[in-house]
């Protein structure tokens, strides 16, 4: 058996997206799969993660007691067997599937890139338990979900938190313009774990910010100019950097850019969108002298269809 799930990039709405403002997301060309090969020692789990078809992780896991046996790195084996656990308490059933097996996942991103290691994981383990991806995400993590919605998912969708559950509304997110749009990676691989726990202990509703941000990923999603869609990336930016009260990437690294770089998820280091006037060689150039060399283009990254 084998299961597959999207990587993810959110577009509009981070932060704000945990108190409801709807949220512009993309699933990506780029995932991880989860192969299950029926065989081995009784009740014992044998894993490996590759990271680009390089072995990152290894491990054993005994499954009557879900203790781990050996791994490579003992923090991810335990964080392993409690997405196990929890999957297998939302279908006991799940325990027969875990004897004699084998798993082997392989990311065909960087972990380090922020595209969702942990919510293809999820869903890709739900798959293979056969339970509801997003009921196993409230179970173990305090994030608003988005991530592994788009991991099922083959285009662009709106996605907006409920006090129960969610609502997606898939959108055509394709501008004309797309091919002065990039991706860009910062250098610095932000815990968007950390980064959530941290916005929500602050218990501020951010009720005006919400609308004004959910209306943002409208507009962004359905610009019809490239001069529009750089309007509402700066404003969306302005926004979040007041909730934040941190500079916008622009201002902290870009000032001297002409066009617009928009943070996606996490501030401080994962990906950012850049719009760009000129050509990719150039775009190259101008980037090597600020030491960024992991560049996508829109159709390189994006499932727009």
């Amino acid at each position: 058996m084998k299961y597959y799930s999207h990587g993810k990039l959110l577009i509009a709405g981070e932060y704000l997206v945990l108190n409801g403002a709807t949220s512009l997301t993309v699933p990506l060309t780029y995932g991880q799969s989860l192969e299950v090969i029926k065989e081995g020692n009784q009740n014992t789990l044998t894993w490996e993660t590759y990271e680009q078809d390089k072995l990152w992780f290894k491990g054993k896991i005994d499954t009557k007691f879900f203790d781990v046996i050996e791994s490579t790195d003992q923090p991810i084996a335990e964080k392993l067997i409690g997405i196990l656990k929890m999957a297998n308490e939302l279908n006991p059933e799940f325990a027969t599937n875990l004897k004699f097996a084998n798993v082997i996942t392989n990311s065909e991103f960087k972990f380090h890139w922020g595209f969702g290691s942990s919510s293809t994981l999820l869903s890709n383990i739900a798959f293979w338990a056969e339970i509801d991806p997003y009921e196993l995400h409230l179970k173990i993590s305090s994030g608003s979900g988005y991530d592994v919605v788009a991991a099922r998912e083959s285009g662009p969708l709106f996605f907006k938190k409920e006090k129960i559950g969610f609502t997606i509304e898939k959108v055509n997110f394709d501008p004309h313009y797309k091919d002065q749009i990039y991706f860009i990676y910062l250098g610095q691989k932000q815990d968007s774990a950390f980064s959530v726990d941290q916005f929500k202990s602050r218990k501020k509703l951010f009720s005006n910010e919400t609308k004004f941000i959910s209306d943002l990923s409208r507009h962004i999603a359905c610009a019809g100019t490239l001069n529009d869609f750089e309007y509402y990336l700066k404003e969306h930016e302005l926004i979040i950097s007041s909730v934040l009260k941190q500079k916008r990437v622009k201002e902290a690294r870009f000032k001297d850019l002409d066009g617009e770089v928009k943070s996606l998820g996490a501030w401080g280091g994962d990906f950012a969108m850049m719009t760009w006037h000129d050509s990719k060689k150039k775009l190259k150039r101008y980037l090597e002298e600020k030491n960024i060399d992991t560049i996508f283009s829109f159709d390189e990254l994006i499932k727009s269809k």
